[in-house]
């Protein structure tokens, strides 16, 4: 029957493609693994810029980690939501805990325009100045905490010629047997993969020539953008600059979530790739082409069943199990090559096959419809604030729960 055929070809061709994209990815990482030497040269002076909105886990571990890097020189500028945010009095009270070895700047973000997410907004207020007294900007997310190697390491992979944009990426290891957390982990890391491949940067560890902020148009894009990094390869289209992966630089992530907060998150990772990068289309296709190959085969064997064709229900049912087979495996190998690319191990009590089926499954299940919401999103919350969503660089943000009052803002604090 045809679409016994079409199925059995579909899932061959998913699994197959599948470990290609595994398998390069592992070569990148192979290719790119190491420390560079402590003596190479280093683009500096540096800025990190750590934007902040809400309580983060490790934020205090964050803030520790960025003062303490071993770059010959740098700054942290650290734009807070508001001065009533949570954020704000962590912040404080890690860097009363340490001795910085760079300048610290801690301020409120004092614009909050309508046509750009508040995250772009902190961005660019922490750029303020940077294309004038720095070489590299680099961001940093509240989630990562920074190996006291993290910005040597982007500054040296800077310094290469050609090099524009250095970024690294996360990795989840989830600490307990949470479903979401498998989920989200068995999500990203088949999102990973295509970042890597694709060659989709990670705003949470990167790092761009502060040359590239005008010459690029990166200050106006972001001044109109819903989010920051994934942008970043169409905007060095033709520009002479490329992305660079530091695999050294995936972050390994153990937080924890629930089911009900995964779903909009992957929605809101997708709907970024949908505006902003030209490998949207493939992605997308790639994303959908899976669920709808397992529920086909699923058909064709109620099918083959219904009209006594037992052969071509075991044939179908063999290709259904071996591809689902296959997810938990590419997710083993994918960690694989992760942890032995960062140098760390797994730590969690938990059988890692167990843990592999269950996130690879539960990913599945959402991946699909995630994709169908993204590609419909009109409108979108991230951190409390809803935006609108007209087009890549027509964002209107129409509610904030937590604007702060009409007081005069606070001063900077500076280190």
């Amino acid at each position: 029957m045809t679409l016994d055929f079409v199925c059995m070809i579909s899932l061959l061709v998913i699994t197959a493609t599948q470990v290609v994209l595994v398998g390069w990815f592992a070569w990148i990482c192979r290719r790119g693994a190491g420390q560079p030497p402590a003596d190479a040269p280093c683009l500096s002076p540096a800025r990190v810029i750590l934007c902040l909105r809400g309580s983060d886990p490790f934020l205090g571990d964050t803030i520790r980690a960025a003062v303490a890097q071993d770059h010959p020189e740098y700054e942290l500028r650290v734009v807070v939501d508001s001065r009533d945010d949570p954020a704000w009095a962590e912040v404080e009270a890690a860097l009363a805990t340490v001795t910085p070895r760079c300048r610290v700047v801690v301020e409120p973000l004092q614009q909050r325009p309508a046509t750009s997410s508040l995250k772009c907004a902190s961005l660019l207020q922490g750029l303020c100045g940077a294309e004038h007294d720095t070489a590299m900007v680099a961001l940093l997310d509240a989630d990562v905490v920074p190996a006291p190697t993290w910005l040597r390491t982007l500054g040296t992979v800077l310094d290469a010629e050609g090099c524009g944009v250095a970024t690294g990426n996360r990795w989840y290891a989830p600490p307990d047997r949470e479903l979401g957390s498998w989920a989200r982990a068995g999500w990203n890391a088949g999102a990973l993969v295509q970042m890597v491949c694709f060659g989709i940067p990670w705003g949470g560890t990167l790092a761009v020539r502060s040359s590239l902020l005008e010459s690029a148009g990166l200050r106006d894009k972001w001044a109109a953008a819903f989010c920051e990094d994934t942008l970043l390869s169409a905007a060095l289209a033709g520009t002479g600059w490329h992305v660079r992966f530091v695999p050294s630089l995936i972050a390994v992530n153990r937080e924890s979530v629930t089911l009900a907060a995964l779903v909009p998150w992957i929605t809101r990772q997708l709907l970024t790739a949908r505006l902003y990068h030209p490998a949207w289309p493939v992605v997308a296709l790639f994303g959908l082409s899976a669920p709808l190959a397992v529920m086909a085969t699923a058909l064709a064997i109620g099918l083959a069943l219904a009209r006594g064709d037992a052969a071509a229900a075991a044939g179908l049912g063999g290709c259904l199990i071996a591809f689902l087979a296959s997810l938990p495996t590419l997710f083993l190998w994918i960690e694989r090559v992760v942890m032995q690319t960062v140098g760390t191990r797994r730590d969690t009590a938990a059988p890692p096959l167990a843990d592999a089926v269950r996130g690879t499954f539960s990913a599945q299940a959402i991946y699909g419809s995630a994709i169908l919401r993204a590609l419909a999103l009109t409108s979108t919350q991230w951190r409390g604030v809803t935006y609108d969503i007209g087009g890549p660089f027509d964002i209107r943000l129409v509610a904030d729960a937590a604007a702060p009052s009409t007081a005069p803002a606070a001063p900077q604090h500076s280190l």
